[in-house]
């Protein structure tokens, strides 16, 4: 009897979540996006409480980046004004609690299609970079806690980045993107990982001292590899690539 009513319980919890993840909205219920004629150079976005999303003097690039996940350098094509153009975007969700990620980007991606006409395929690029791989003593990462909310937040200041939730893939693009550069995951680790790494930068101003920028990728490669046992390979790699076919610029409403 007790197995049955367990069973039960299960069953009815599996179609409850079933059900909600099946009335998870897909559209805002309302959205506002105005060209900004400001003359400054002010680019703010807020996501999360009461199910809104603003953002202040956003490209369309910019837009596209947030909407599907992805780094600058994972976009190409497009008109030039979807690089210069600005706009304000004011929208609310009807969700419970706060508005995430994971319910942003389908939502974000539907009134990028009917506001700017945004039309776009997936394809790949072989181009110069890292590959973020395992080192010679095996990973040093902590994988987050089961049952515990995975929020892929990242971090990194000119000391160190922190992060929970967390992929190998997009600690990736994240560290590497913050450098200017463009990395993929090569490590074959999967899940999600709570990660804290500090480092030091020389600053050593005598003459023949290394550019900052390289004192900074030094400081950060060799921590990455000593406190998490990864390593940044530069290397020829194949990056995934949204080609965008065609866009309109949005009118205010």
């Amino acid at each position: 009897m007790a197995n049955r009513i367990a069973r039960s319980l299960i069953g009815v919890i599996a179609v409850v979540a079933a059900a909600a993840q099946a009335q998870a909205p897909t559209e805002f219920e309302v959205a506002s996006i105005r060209p900004n004629t400001a003359n400054d150079r002010v680019v703010t976005i807020n996501v999360g409480p009461g199910g809104r999303f603003d953002a202040r003097g956003y490209t369309l690039k910019l837009l596209i980046q947030r909407a599907y996940g992805v780094m600058g350098w994972n976009i190409s094509g497009g008109p030039g004004w979807s690089d210069t153009d600005r706009y304000d975007v004011s929208a609310k969700a009807t969700v419970a609690g706060d508005l995430t990620e994971a319910q942003l980007r389908p939502m974000l991606q539907a009134l990028l299609a009917d506001r700017f006409k945004l039309r776009l395929h997936q394809g790949s690029k072989e181009m110069a970079g890292y590959a973020l791989v395992v080192g010679r003593g095996g990973p040093k990462v902590k994988a987050a806690a089961d049952g515990e909310e995975h929020p892929d937040t990242f971090r990194m200041t000119g000391t160190g980045l922190s992060g929970q939730g967390i992929t190998m893939e997009n600690l990736a693009r994240y560290v590497a993107g913050k450098l200017g550069q463009v990395a993929v995951d090569q490590t074959g680790l999967k899940g999600v990982y709570d990660l804290k790494v500090t480092w030091t930068v020389e600053t050593d101003q005598s003459s023949g001292a290394p550019d900052p920028r390289e004192a900074l990728h030094t400081a950060v490669f060799g921590a990455l590899e000593d406190q998490l046992g990864l390593k940044l390979s530069p290397q020829k790699i194949t990056v995934q690539m949204l080609m965008i076919d065609s866009a309109e610029k949005a009118s205010a409403n």
